[in-house]
């Protein structure tokens, strides 16, 4: 729960939080030595980077707007719905998204000299 906190939430509960939910049954260094271990076991490899997370990037870097954006994240997650899509980066899904998205609505190029 520690570590899934730490990960999940914006303001994870403290540990002394944890040692009072197990009634003490638990220190707090035993907790800290415990979250240790499982990420080294880990080897803090907790998830891979997916589309959504390239794409939310890529569409601050193209300074698209909010129409461009949802349309994008919609593209993106059709993609996921099919396995064939599966063997291409998630890096370049989000990309691809994001131009056909401009494209599809008529948007500058982010290269162009409109958006400098």
């Amino acid at each position: 729960m520690l570590i899934a906190s730490k990960y999940e939430e914006i303001y994870a509960p403290e540990i002394s939080d944890f040692v009072y939910m197990t009634d003490n049954a638990y220190t707090r260094e035993k907790m800290l030595k415990m979250e240790s271990e499982i990420l080294r076991g880990l080897n803090f490899n907790m998830t891979a980077p997916s589309s959504l997370s390239y794409l939310e990037r890529f569409v601050k870097l193209s300074q698209s707007d909010d129409l461009v954006m949802n349309f994008a994240r919609y593209i993106t997650e059709l993609t996921l719905m099919q396995v064939e899509l599966y063997k291409w980066r998630p890096s370049l899904i989000a990309a691809s998204a994001i131009y056909v998205a401009r494209k599809v609505l008529k948007r500058a190029e982010p290269w162009s000299p409109l958006m400098i």
